[in-house]
């Protein structure tokens, strides 16, 4: 039976790592001679603790690029609610002004949240050009990084309670009929309750992840009902606490990374949505900063065949002596 000869503990921080300051993607340099196994050994990495300070916000570039579909040119304006946390009548309120600062009609477009539905109900003006509102989740489009994911690769649909379109078959989000231009004002609503936050939960992947598998969804570059390898290690929880701090404990080891290498030399490390998308800074230079950061701890364990003691059993029947009769 394999189990851990010793153990190691190792703490990081993702400030240490940084280079550069356009990602959270932190490297470590590994002393292999400290991290590294013999002959009939093997490593295993075991997660033990996460935390990371919410420095991002609800509605951010992953989520909040929707477009309006011009059906009599078949061209798209594009429209980004501001970045921040709302309320859902906050957030009513945001959409509206962003669509109506795009088109400066003489007539306003309004949003207002339902409380007992929780979905938006929204007014097009009689002159809005024939069309309607869309949002694009099409992975024909995508890239790695969120922001160059903005307007095609949008969650739009989930925060509004809309349905996706992809690029090249456009779909009106909303429940209700195209808008015509000067056919009157042109009423539509969420089909399903709206979100003020699209990250459903925080994932840690790492570059030394190789016995791990997923469903496409978490890969921003694939697609089908299949399993693929991922380098994800660790699904955590998005839920700040008071102290506006994402913290996890794992004493059930969860989490483990068999690593085939017998030594390990680099280290690196990111934090997802569950899209496969990085978190979304609020700047460039946040991580650089020290505004953007995270803190890890695992066990290092080195792993080994247990050699237990063999007895030999009875012998068998045709091996014994009979017992001498005693008269």
């Amino acid at each position: 039976m394999r189990g851990v000869a010793y153990s190691k503990l190792v703490f990081l921080d993702s400030q240490d790592g940084v280079r550069g300051a356009k990602a959270l993607r932190p490297t470590f340099t590994v002393p292999s001679n400290d991290f590294s196994v013999g002959n009939e050994e093997s490593i295993r990495l075991t997660l033990k603790s996460f935390s990371m300070p919410v420095q991002y916000y609800g509605i951010n570039q992953s989520n909040n690029t929707l477009h309006y579909r011009n059906t009599t040119t078949n061209t798209n304006t594009e429209i980004s609610i501001p970045h921040g946390d709302y309320t859902p009548a906050g957030l009513a309120s945001n959409v509206a002004a962003a669509v109506n600062t795009v088109f400066s009609s003489g007539t306003q477009f309004t949003c207002a949240y339902d409380e007992a539905t929780r979905k938006f109900n929204m007014s097009i003006p009689t002159g809005y050009a024939s069309g309607y509102f869309a949002s694009f989740f099409d992975k024909n489009q995508t890239h790695a990084h969120s922001k160059a994911n903005q307007a095609t690769y949008s969650d739009a649909h989930e925060v509004l309670g809309g349905r996706s379109s992809l690029v090249s078959n456009p779909v009106n989000m909303f429940d209700g009929d195209a808008h015509v231009l000067n056919g009157g004002a042109t009423t539509v609503k969420s089909k399903y309750p709206i979100r003020t936050s699209t990250l459903d939960a925080i994932y840690l992947r790492s570059s030394v992840q190789a016995d791990a598998f997923c469903s496409t969804s978490f890969d921003p570059s694939k697609s089908g009902n299949k399993l693929e390898s991922t380098d994800i290690w660790a699904q955590l929880p998005a839920t700040p606490d008071g102290n506006n701090l994402i913290s996890y404990q794992d004493n059930a080891d969860s989490f483990q990374i068999h690593v085939k290498p017998s030594q390990l030399s680099t280290l690196k490390f990111s934090v997802s949505d569950g899209k496969g998308r990085e978190l979304p800074l609020l700047s460039d230079h946040q991580a650089e900063d020290g505004n953007a950061r995270f803190r890890i701890a695992f066990k290092f364990e080195v792993m080994k065949e247990d050699h237990q003691p063999h007895y030999p059993g009875q012998p068998v029947d045709q091996y014994t002596h009979a017992k001498p009769l005693v008269r």
